[in-house]
């Protein structure tokens, strides 16, 4: 049998035994999930971007490496374990993998059982006593399974190799040269409590109340980032310094004298660094959480023998520059920490942003809506043709494309590179192509498939977010579904509805799929059972949260 899906994917084998190697999904911004091969190196999940800054390699910032960057090894964000980039692969990355063959694998073998039938009957009836007649109808193929990424956590971009990731708790080191982050990590929290006390300064004098609360907002996220960055280093080093459990701590780390015992433990004292005025300072602001946090902001004995201005029973006073003032004093204890982390002080710690040379992304005017980045192996042409074909259906359904408009949409191009293009989206399941005796452009449609991947730059849309929408309300209702109700729900026109309702509908057998013509719906209507229910909560998650 030939596999001519699955033999896109394959990179060497023979016969049955097939090599294959498979995209592997990406966020929406490009980057790739990773999985340390760590178990304790909580939560172990991070994702890795593409090199964005041109930094040049010098011999300070080489020693606080633990690899030469762009190896092929990876270093653990949280634990600083290395291994090799395999080690890392994300196991829903490997869950993907197997959907997506197994996907092939069922289209390969529909195509070949239709083929056989085709070559053993011509399309034509039997000769003999008995007549019998093949007639050759597939239901409609199902798109490929769609595995959704995300990007919620915190961006970095390291300042000493230029590559781009995120984390999705606190990142002690660079997961491609090994580097010590942690003070790009805590700087990042620095800016958005200057953020956030600006916006507070911003407010009108008729929102005091208000502007109060945001700044009081603002001074504990500096509290809580401080103490659990101090925590993990801690941590850190005493599952370094000791194989055994390290020890519960409490709120050590919002008491400086407790943090101090603790990293005496380590042989470190991040504080030292600190004057007695920024110490006095710090202790301060640590008091005046804990009195906004657990007293409404009411000044209390204990309280008021730290600050000397303070009275009891009044309410504590809370301005943006002490803020920025805690959140700085806090930012030079994470600096004193990332050089032990490194065994030397960053060469960027004296500016307060990382020094990178961020490249722009380049325009291609042949590619203003950035078609490129689409994870797909054709051409930018047939990138063009799919978008195209999109933009130019009217309801989302399956009907021919006309030749002609083609042509004159694509003037520029020559018919046999129009041809080529067409026969790219045929390969990877964009359209349905038919040849016509008289030559010429072949016919072809857009399928699902086309929609679901087209859509987005077509119409500045995401298609899998509606199609979860969509899914979310056929759940909600009755067992009959309605592609009009849904309709109604939305408030969509029926271009948008089809792919979207379609996309469910190829969750639930060809039985109980109405695919009625005379109606502006590709799917008019289903029918759902307990395990269509399941299946299509199945979809849901699959494309909300990945496999």
């Amino acid at each position: 049998m030939k596999f001519s899906r699955l033999n896109r994917y394959r990179t060497g084998g023979a016969g049955n035994h097939m090599r294959l190697s498979l995209p592997v999904p990406r966020t929406p911004d490009g980057r790739v999930y990773r999985f340390s091969p760590n178990d304790t190196a909580h939560p172990r999940h991070f994702v890795l971007g593409p090199v964005v800054a041109e930094i040049p390699l010098t011999d300070a910032l080489r020693a606080r490496m633990k690899l030469v960057p762009r190896t092929k090894q990876t270093v653990c964000p949280y634990s600083g374990t290395v291994a090799d980039d395999d080690a890392f692969r994300h196991p829903d990355d490997v869950k993907a993998a197997v959907e997506l063959v197994k996907h092939e694998v069922v289209q390969d073998v529909q195509d070949a059982l239709a083929d056989m039938l085709k070559n053993a009957f011509g399309g034509r009836s039997s000769r003999g006593p008995i007549r019998v007649t093949a007639s050759i109808e597939r239901g409609a193929p199902r798109p490929k399974p769609r595995f959704a990424r995300r990007d919620l956590m915190r961006e970095l971009v390291c300042d000493h190799c230029g590559r781009d990731y995120g984390v999705f708790a606190i990142g002690l080191f660079c997961p491609d040269c090994g580097a010590p982050n942690l003070r790009l990590h805590f700087l990042r929290e620095v800016e958005l409590v200057n953020d956030q006390a600006s916006l507070a300064e911003n407010v009108g004098a008729d929102h005091e109340e208000l502007a109060y609360r945001l700044l009081g907002n603002a001074h504990e996220d500096v509290l809580t980032a401080f103490e659990a960055t101090l925590k993990t280093v801690y941590f850190h080093g005493k599952t370094k310094a000791d194989a055994s459990p390290p020890p519960k701590v409490g709120n050590d780390f919002q008491n400086v004298d407790r943090a101090r015992q603790r990293f005496e433990e380590l042989g470190l004292d991040p504080f030292e660094d600190l004057s007695e005025s920024e110490l006095a300072a710090l202790k301060l602001n640590i008091q005046k959480r804990h009195i906004i946090g657990h007293n409404l902001g009411v000044v209390d004995d204990r309280f008021a023998t730290h600050a000397n201005d303070a009275k009891v029973g009044e309410t504590v006073q809370l301005v943006g520059e002490d803020i920025r003032q805690f959140a700085a004093i806090g930012q030079k204890v994470i600096d004193r920490l990332d050089a032990w982390l490194g065994g030397s002080p960053s060469p960027t710690i004296d500016q307060s942003l990382p020094p990178l040379a961020i490249k722009e992304p380049v325009m291609n005017p042949d590619d203003p809506k950035n078609l490129m980045a689409l994870d797909l192996q054709i051409s930018l042409l047939a990138r063009k043709i799919g978008v195209w074909a999109a933009e130019n259906c009217p309801d989302g359904q399956h009907d021919f494309v006309d030749a002609e408009k083609l042509r004159d949409a694509f003037d520029g191009n020559t018919e046999g590179e129009l041809e080529e293009a067409i026969a790219e989206l045929e390969m990877d399941g964009f359209v349905e192509m038919s040849r016509t005796l008289g030559g010429g452009l072949p016919d072809f449609r857009p399928t699902l498939e086309l929609y679901l991947t087209f859509d987005g730059p077509a119409f500045d849309r995401d298609p899998i977010a509606d199609t979860v929408q969509v899914a979310e309300l056929a759940l909600s209702g009755s067992d009959s579904v309605s592609a009009e109700k849904i309709r109604e729900q939305t408030g969509w026109d029926v271009r948008r509805l089809n792919p979207a309702f379609e996309h469910v509908a190829r969750e639930i057998p060809d039985g109980r799929v109405s695919r009625a013509s005379g109606t502006p719906f590709t799917v008019p209507f289903f029918h759902l059972l307990p395990e269509d229910r399941v299946r299509v909560k199945r979809l849901i998650s699959r494309l909300r949260h990945g496999i």
